[in-house]
């Protein structure tokens, strides 16, 4: 990636960062603004804002009008985030304390309640004459990101998971968000249906490929650099994707040992990659990562070629953290 494209996702992240900052909630107390402005101030990636902005600036749109669109999928990401910590147990969120951890449950549910509420209510500034396909769009969204939350629930119990059944839960959970804001985006922009559909699907396998790219770094990274608690996953019983293709590669009756051996494990991340590198479970996770990012380069071919250009470098910025 150029210095030039780095510098300016970095720049849309600083907009990004300022106009969250700016949003209104004068109306709302400040037992709920408090830690609703807590999470929205927080330091994040803002990955899919950046894409609203790259995908309907490159399309023809203007910033202004791309704007509300932004900050609503970002609203929503921070609400999920505020209820999956909750689900999770987890202590560090974006490099700081979750909110039910700094404040407690219930302030954080209604925390979670109010930012859905607040996402709506900024989306529906976007001037546009498909403002009511937007709004669509945006609803169902939420619904299957909650759809995709309780699939990953309910495979807790299971020993083993069908491959096709969890890329489908994390495009439903992760996909969902980065394929809507490229959708809106491209509507913004009036973009023709095939195009419209074609980021998103861009969007939906960017969004998996970085999905078990967490799944990865949940075992290998620095919990600091990653700024959110690590480990709770193998702890709940999670299965990602690396623990997938190890169970999925083992006999019914050794599945058992193995999940033992993870939760035994859970604090000692070392030795679970050193078993799992052992079983060619984190060379599969690693193919698949590269082939979903693939994947999502070939649905650039027919776009513009500035925009194929900045989407690509963001592919490349994604594909290289470490955090």
């Amino acid at each position: 990636m150029s210095v030039n494209s780095g510098t300016k996702i970095l720049r849309l992240k600083e907009e990004i960062d300022r106009e969250l900052s700016k949003i209104d909630l004068s109306g709302i107390s400040s037992e709920l603004a408090q830690p609703m402005r807590f999470s929205l101030n927080a330091k994040a990636k803002r990955l899919r804002p950046i894409l609203v902005l790259l995908v309907g600036e490159n399309l023809g749109a203007s910033r202004k009008n791309l704007m509300p669109a932004a900050l609503a999928i970002e609203i929503m990401h921070t609400f999920t985030l505020v209820h999956d910590d909750i689900m999770d147990n987890d202590t560090i969120r974006r490099g700081q304390q979750t909110v039910h951890v700094k404040w407690n449950v219930n302030t954080a549910i209604l925390t979670g309640d109010a930012l859905m509420a607040l996402a709506f209510r900024v989306l529906m500034q976007t001037k546009s004459e498909r403002l009511d396909q937007i709004g669509t769009h945006f609803s169902q969204a939420m619904l299957e990101i909650c759809d995709g939350q309780a699939f990953d629930l309910a495979y807790e119990k299971y020993e083993e998971i069908d491959l096709t059944d969890y890329l489908n839960m994390i495009a439903h959970k992760t996909g969902r968000l980065l394929g809507l804001a490229c959708q809106l985006a491209a509507i913004i922009a009036g973009a023709s249906p095939k195009v419209v559909n074609n980021l998103y699907l861009f969007g939906l396998e960017l969004g998996q490929a970085f999905q078990i790219q967490d799944d990865l770094l949940e075992l290998t990274a620095d919990q600091a650099e990653m700024g959110k608690s690590l480990g709770s996953d193998l702890t709940a019983g999670k299965k990602t994707f690396p623990i997938i293709m190890a169970l999925n590669e083992l006999p019914a009756g050794q599945r058992a040992d193995l999940l033992n051996f993870l939760k035994a494990n859970a604090g000692n991340r070392r030795a679970i990659v050193q078993q799992l590198t052992k079983r060619g479970s984190i060379q599969q996770t690693e193919a698949m990562i590269a082939r979903l990012f693939k994947n999502a380069r070939e649905r650039l071919h027919n776009m513009p070629d500035q925009l194929q250009s900045d989407l690509i470098n963001l592919i490349e910025l994604i594909a290289g953290r470490q955090s």
